[in-house]
């Protein structure tokens, strides 16, 4: 029933997409409005306790919709969450975009026909979002980055309906070259941000952000990362039974996240510890280990079902935090997935086969506690059996973890979700 469900629905958003672009055509906001309610649904898990409720749209993004799930988790707000795919806007965007502008972080707009096109973009959206009024008064958006194409210019859609738009920007977790490099990109290929109200991760941010003279410091916020309030909920789970979880490397990535053209292959690390992984599941047949793959790098199809070991089970899609809970170890690479497993309490691994901490460590997460890394097969194998025999104990954060923590998740003792529904409940009044 279900995927039946699943079914319909990619359907009804298929043909809602056509007929957004016929009503771009035909240039009818008043139709392009309609079709845009009848797609927008409420985010039912956040409970209103308010007889006149806030409502705020929201364009869902992985993570991003997980952090105001995780913030709102068994409390009730006086908002009133709304959910309209991104493909909507992205539509709309590419009816007066070529693709030379759909990419993120390269948003501003120079050329001056570009500019009649933008302008023509914004219009569309204020009159559009102005008649939606008529089916659901929106007091405000949220967008979970400051540098998204298509939601960019929803910036000035609110000036102009003065509407409150609002961001959680749900970007950390940068080494050493992005850090450097950041301020300068954003400062060159975007415009200054009109948003409300923005809401960082980390101090790391707010100065990379600030610097760049994107936004202002009256704009900006450091509230950490709401989804990691979970990993620390978790210090008090006693894992059940003995599981591995693998969180596989994303092998063939950028470099640094802005520079697309540039490609650092983990594939020889990320074939290591898969080869170490599979060996240490057929050696010990009574242990549960799971593969968590990313969507869009990983997928069943990249192994051979007919060697993969019968204790091993792979898991594509969704956020892998979850997995945390009956975790004896972690092994992970290069991912905030490593800070929410310090957060957890959970015995964390870190392969560094190659010496990949030293010599590619401009590129790589810094961690400030070098137990977790791993130099040899050898090595791999005594910690995960010394983790699997060690008796759970929720022990304090060291010195390391909790500088680590605090720089890449700006969340330290599981409060960050409190600080949303505070910064939300403020903004929106």
């Amino acid at each position: 029933m279900v995927k039946i469900k699943k079914k319909i629905y990619k359907y009804l958003v298929y043909i809602s997409l056509i007929l957004i672009s016929f009503s771009i055509k035909i240039s009818s906001h008043k139709l392009c409005a309609f079709i845009l309610w009848l797609n927008i649904r409420k985010l039912k898990v956040i409970k209103s306790n308010s007889n006149s409720p806030k409502k705020i749209l929201v364009f869902p993004k992985s993570n991003g919709t997980e952090d105001l799930i995780e913030a709102f988790k068994g409390k009730k707000s006086n908002i009133i969450f709304f959910l309209l795919p991104r493909s909507f806007l992205k539509k709309i965007f590419s009816h007066y975009f070529d693709k030379s502008y759909k990419k993120d972080y390269f948003t501003k707009i120079t050329k001056l026909k570009d500019i009649y096109k933008k302008n023509s973009y914004i219009n569309f959206l204020t009159l559009t979002f102005n008649y939606i009024d008529h089916f659901i008064k929106l007091d405000g958006f949220i967008s979970f980055n400051i540098f998204y194409y298509a939601e960019k210019h929803l910036e000035n859609v609110c000036k102009n309906l003065n509407k409150k738009f609002i961001i959680l920007h749900k970007e950390s977790a940068f080494n050493h070259s992005e850090e450097k490099i950041a301020p300068i990109l954003y400062k060159n290929n975007n415009d200054k941000s009109l948003s409300y109200k923005i809401s960082v991760y980390s101090e790391s941010q707010k100065r990379i952000l600030i610097n760049s003279k994107i936004v202002n410091k009256k704009q900006i916020i450091v509230n950490g990362t709401p989804r990691s309030d979970y990993a620390f909920k978790l210090r008090k789970v006693t894992p059940k039974g003995k599981v591995i979880v693998f969180y596989l490397i994303e092998y063939n990535r950028t470099a640094t996240v802005f520079l697309n053209n540039k490609k650092k292959s983990w594939k020889k690390l990320y074939n290591q510890t898969l080869k170490f992984i599979f060996e240490f599941a057929k050696n010990n047949p009574n242990i549960q280990i799971i593969l968590k793959g990313k969507t869009g790098a990983h997928n069943k199809h990249q192994f051979d079902v007919d060697t993969l070991p019968n204790n091993c089970v792979f898991v594509d899609g969704g956020t892998g935090h979850s997995l945390l809970k009956n975790a004896s170890v972690v092994v992970a690479f290069n991912s905030t997935i490593v800070f929410e497993t310090m957060a957890s309490n959970r015995n964390l691994i870190i392969p560094n086969f190659n010496n990949e901490n030293k010599i590619e460590k401009k590129i790589l997460l810094k961690i400030e506690n070098k137990k977790y890394l791993v130099n040899s097969k050898k090595q791999f194998f005594e910690k995960i059996k010394f983790y699997l025999n060690l008796r759970y104990k929720n022990r304090k954060l060291s010195n390391d973890d909790f500088k680590t923590l605090k720089y890449f998740l700006g969340n330290t003792n599981g409060t960050s979700g409190l600080k949303i529904r505070q910064f939300l409940n403020r903004t929106i009044k």
